[in-house]
């Protein structure tokens, strides 16, 4: 098949679906699939650029178009790719607010429209709009009817042969809407490196007493923190119960965080830095390269979420850490769907609720599994929901 994928942005480290457009193009490549890549709204670029993706599998064509310049040029330029590529199925990565800095689509809908006409279509939701989740103060959840609205309009007037999501709370958000969405889980964006044994153990972690390996190893849980903490996530209950699972388990804890933690979670951290530095060794790390990331993954003992548990198939943080076979605690469950869910899949057993059994399971220790790239199982399950599509649309 030829794929092409449409997306917002496509800077390296700066834009989570970009990231994820590219390796799934990488994967879907390397099943021998022909693929190409169009940013409509790249904010990283001041000019049209079509400086393609080498791999090991040939090169995969992009065409970036600078969010400055006009719709019309952007279309104009976007078709012209897309003809030339002459794809048989066009897959949408739909992010509101990367197509528009209000989450509004009206304005690329034309572009949209004129890239699906002819070829089955297929619409992946990674982000839909505000306040469906209930988690909106009433200010955005007015933009949300807006913003819904004109997702509504899009689904009509594309006609999608496909529809898929990463979580059950967005598949109720859209069949609310009148669309059956299927669920198709995120991978990480980190990809596992793979000698991380070659890697120096972080100077930072020697500095603050937690040694390499050895049985003095053992009495350390390093817990991570890794991508963004939002400004709902509260630190209790979960402090209070890895606090009383150390002592009673006679263990230290390092509190370790890494990557773009955003601006609410600057003041977090700096207040977990005052409020829990008696009971925790608090260690940030900030933005690192992908293979430190990937180290930071491999050698912590369980990873810290700060989605809910209800939207945790949305973050692709969290898919990053059960890549690395990283045992994940989600520490909050502070909502309720407004939309009824129907049968939802088996949380994978590396997800573990902050519960009244979460003591219990600290002491008993929180296995880790292999690490698992599972880009490739994603980008199958997708060839097979493609290769069911027929060319004539309904």
């Amino acid at each position: 098949m030829k794929i092409l994928f449409v997306c917002s942005s496509l800077e390296p480290g700066w834009d989570g679906v970009g990231d994820y457009t590219r390796l799934l193009a990488r994967e879907m490549a390397r099943l021998g699939h022909i693929c190409g890549i169009i940013a409509l709204n790249d904010s990283y670029v001041a000019e049209r650029s079509e400086i393609g993706i080498e791999s090991e599998w040939g090169k995969i064509p992009c065409l970036r178009l600078p969010a400055a310049s006009s719709w019309t040029s952007r279309t104009r330029w976007s078709h012209h790719f897309r003809d030339h590529f002459a794809p048989d199925r066009i897959s949408f990565q739909i992010v509101p607010y990367g197509l528009d800095k209000r989450g509004l689509v009206n304005r690329a809908l034309l572009t949209l429209s004129l890239l699906a006409v002819g070829c089955p279509a297929h619409l992946m939701f990674h982000e839909l709009w505000a306040g469906g989740t209930g988690l909106a103060q009433t200010r955005r959840r007015l933009m949300g009817v807006i913003q819904r609205h004109g997702l509504k309009r899009m689904i009509t007037v594309l006609q999608p042969r496909l529809v898929t999501t990463s979580n059950p709370v967005f598949a109720a958000m859209l069949q609310s809407i009148g669309t059956n969405a299927a669920l198709l889980p995120l991978f990480g964006n980190v990809p596992v490196a793979s000698s991380p044994s070659s890697l120096e153990f972080p100077s930072q972690l020697t500095e603050a007493g937690v040694p390499a390996d050895g049985l003095s190893r053992n009495i350390w849980w390093l817990a991570l923190f890794f991508g963004t903490i939002h400004p709902e996530w509260k630190p209790e209950p979960f402090s209070g119960i890895l606090r009383r699972a150390a002592r009673r388990g006679g263990k230290r804890v390092a509190l370790l965080q890494a990557g773009r933690i955003g601006t609410a979670g600057d003041a977090i951290w700096e207040k977990l830095r005052r409020e829990y530095r008696s009971d925790f060794v608090l260690i940030r790390f900030g933005e690192q390269p992908v293979n430190t990331l990937s180290h930071l993954l491999q050698i912590a003992d369980f990873g810290i979420a700060a989605s809910p548990w209800h939207l945790i198939g949305k973050s692709g943080t969290v898919a990053a850490m059960l890549d690395h076979g990283l045992p994940v605690i989600v520490t909050r469950d502070d909502f309720q769907p407004r939309f009824p869910i129907g049968n939802c899949p088996d949380p994978d057993p590396l997800l573990h609720r902050c519960d009244d059994a979460l003591e219990a399971k600290l002491l008993a220790g929180l296995k880790k599994q292999p690490p698992r790239a599972r880009v490739g199982d994603v980008a199958a399950q997708l060839c097979r929901k493609f290769h069911s599509l027929s060319q004539r649309q309904p």
